[in-house]
């Protein structure tokens, strides 16, 4: 299975931090004036959804709804068999059979009598979703993503480190066994073994020869010009880590063509190109090494803020 075994570990994301959230979002539809705020969610933009209610979907689409004052309603295409699961790891407690989720929003809002709803990122819904919801009869309103969630939290964080420390662990103990012994196939599936086998949801291994940029192994042999990157998701939270055979790090005082890409991995989709250094997130820092003509890569996860970068 993709993402393994789902579970809500309420030690590491507390009921309380989701309340917080669920009350943000109340406060926002006040501050807004409308009914609910909505939010969506598929399969490979599913993090602002488990955000609000901790909801991840198996390759489907939903509508996590917030009235005022009450908790989420879930509108989802998932078969009722699979209702009981979604109850124990997520806020919801109702839970709308919905084929075609725009459609049942809308007749949601004509039983509640809603007129005005606040869409998260209404302009990046799906065609046929924003199409339907538009020629209804409800006021929508596009709430930009940043109203909220205006910077990571300390839960959040936390769980991004976690996912970190899975790869910067994996990379460091693995790779440098794989020099001069193996092929980067088997270097791949090593490195998934282990970080599936620590509970990571999700795994992305490319590698680089030093000749290009990382890609996924084609079967080359693990030498001193190897870097390898990792990307990892625990609980929703990704993380991005790069290594390289030969140990260069990004020290500029020692390297002098080093380059450096930021990518945003606290956002709702993750490994987005980052252009405002300042911003509160979560970033992969990555950077490309010009060592003898050899491209070298090395890359972690940090936090970033108005005070600079830390590496989680």
């Amino acid at each position: 299975m993709k993402r393994g075994l789902v579970r809500w570990d309420r030690s590491e994301l507390p009921p309380e931090e989701l309340d917080a959230r669920i009350a943000a979002a109340h406060a926002l539809a006040h501050e807004r004036d409308v009914d609910a705020v909505v939010v969506y969610s598929d399969v490979w933009r599913s993090n602002d959804a488990r955000y609000l209610s901790n909801y991840m979907p198996y390759w489907n689409r939903a509508f996590v709804v917030a009235p005022r004052g009450e908790k989420p309603i879930l509108l989802c295409a998932l078969s009722p068999r699979v209702y009981p699961w979604i109850r124990t790891v997520t806020v919801h407690e109702t839970i709308v059979a919905s084929p075609n989720p725009a459609a049942s929003l809308l007749k949601l809002c004509a039983e509640r009598g809603w007129s005005r709803i606040g869409s998260v990122d209404l302009d990046g819904l799906p065609v046929d979703l924003h199409s339907t919801l538009t020629a209804g009869n409800v006021e929508l309103l596009d709430f930009p993503r940043n109203e909220l969630r205006p910077a990571p939290t300390d839960v959040e964080v936390r769980m991004h480190a976690r996912a970190a420390a899975m790869a910067r662990k994996a990379l460091d103990e693995e790779l440098p066994a794989a020099r001069n012994r193996m092929t980067d196939h088997e270097l791949t599936g090593r490195l998934e073994l282990r970080l599936r086998s620590a509970g990571a949801e999700d795994v992305v291994v490319l590698v680089s020869n030093g000749e290009g940029p990382p890609a996924p192994a084609r079967g080359a042999a693990v030498g001193p010009s190897t870097s390898v990157v990792v990307a990892v998701e625990h609980n929703g939270h990704w993380a991005k880590v790069a290594r390289n055979a030969a140990g260069a790090t990004a020290d500029r005082s020692t390297h002098t063509g080093v380059t450096e890409l930021r990518e945003l991995l606290s956002g709702p989709c993750s490994w987005e190109v980052l252009d405002d250094t300042t911003k509160p997130a979560v970033v992969a820092r990555l950077f490309e090494i010009d060592a003898g003509g050899r491209r070298l890569h090395f890359g972690e996860t940090c936090l970033q803020g108005s005070e600079g970068l830390r590496v989680l």
